[in-house]
């Protein structure tokens, strides 16, 4: 299993999340039962049993993997002659750097389905890509019309600001309407972060992101179509929307620091302080310039990302955890506003453990340091 697992990409969606993300679909587009579907990587059929509990019965599918289904087919040697209204599914995560995962481009250069009609000639020109890009690629070219939809089951990655744009701008020659689902379950055997994307095309929902998160509740927030290359994760708007950022009080941090990096000294050997003791560095010492002491905040980490503490650029090493910031002129001197915002950071550790959903170790953006808002 956990070799499938990294090569083939396989997490087999619960059948409980199945119903979840269907509904979801169904009850923002309306479908007859008679449309013509595609699951493109079928593995367990969750998806297609609950299609045909619902009463569609007109689906086709494919899945590689021979010990799940008794006729395994690709894909990628699907003909593009073959139109859907709808594709929907849980296509690979696979880690594209390994040789021997699904997909690698050099093993489709003989398929009676061509690279070129379904790649993008930036993904031509790359020696591998990520899977779930490629099953994207792939499934624009099987729409039958404007009317068409695709419900994908995606790592969260995806939808981490300013990347994927290339596949994204695909997307946007297709679709008006994207609606981006989250919510606080566990979708597969194995924690993933991961969310269910809708591409369509909804008239009352033109040129609209819907971003939806549902814990106890469903929490919904609506932002423009040219806001598709920005962090759309739901999880973490929602944490953000109910952090700091959105609240009235207090005063985001770019109103008190500068913003330009800072000079000191790292090294992941000499260093001296680190996201285990950076907790006991929240005070400047009264014999000490209050000068030389600026904010360090660690970047990265499933435990340690949000701690902060006060670094001296003269004396102090750190590795290479951190984002080191320094207040404005004005405060420099200002001993109180430091350990202020160090300890109020320290408060809030888990809003931005909370904000940091990643696929592999969480981190924050600077831009999450300066939106942050604290109390003087």
């Amino acid at each position: 299993m956990q070799n499938k697992q990294e090569t083939l990409g396989q997490y087999f969606t619960k059948t409980e999340i199945v119903k979840k993300l269907l509904d979801l679909l169904f009850d923002h587009k309306k479908y007859s039962l008679n449309i013509k579907i595609m699951e493109p990587s079928s593995g367990t059929g969750n998806f297609i049993k609950v299609l045909k509990q619902k009463g569609f019965e007109n689906i086709d599918d494919c899945e590689i993997d021979s010990e799940l289904t008794k006729k395994p087919s690709d894909f990628f040697n699907l003909s593009i002659k073959n139109k859907y209204d709808f594709i929907v599914g849980n296509p690979p995560f696979s880690k594209y750097n390994l040789k021997d995962s699904y997909f690698f481009p050099k093993n489709y250069l003989k398929s009676r389905v061509s690279l070129i009609d379904y790649l993008t000639k930036n993904e031509l020109k790359k020696e591998k890509e990520k899977i779930e890009n490629i099953f994207i690629l792939k499934a624009l070219k099987h729409l039958k019309d404007k009317n068409s939809t695709i419900g994908f089951v995606l790592p969260i990655s995806f939808f981490i600001k300013n990347k994927n744009k290339a596949v994204k701008k695909e997307i946007l020659k297709h679709f008006s309407t994207i609606i981006v689902y989250q919510n606080d379950k566990i979708w597969f055997d194995r924690n993933i972060p991961c969310c269910f994307a809708i591409f369509t095309n909804i008239e009352k929902l033109k040129d609209k992101i819907i971003i939806i998160y549902e814990n106890s509740t469903k929490n919904e927030e609506v932002f423009n179509i040219d806001k598709f290359n920005e962090e759309l994760i739901p999880q973490i708007i929602f944490h953000k929307n109910n952090g700091y950022i959105k609240n009235d009080k207090g005063i985001p941090l770019e109103k008190f620091l500068e913003n330009k990096n800072i000079k000191i000294k790292k090294s992941y050997k000499e260093n001296n302080i680190s996201a285990k003791n950076i907790l006991t560095k929240n005070k400047i010492p009264p014999d000490k310039a209050i000068e030389d002491y600026k904010i360090a905040v660690v970047r990265v980490g499933n435990v340690s990302v949000g701690k902060c503490g006060l670094v001296n650029v003269r004396e102090d090493i750190l590795n290479d955890m951190f984002y080191v910031f320094d207040v404005q002129n004005q405060y420099k001197k200002n001993k109180q506003i430091k350990e202020i915002i160090c300890k109020q950071i320290n408060e809030r550790i888990d809003y931005f453990r909370n904000i940091t959903c990643r696929v592999g170790s969480k981190s924050i953006k600077k831009e999450d340091i300066y939106n942050f808002k604290v109390i003087i």
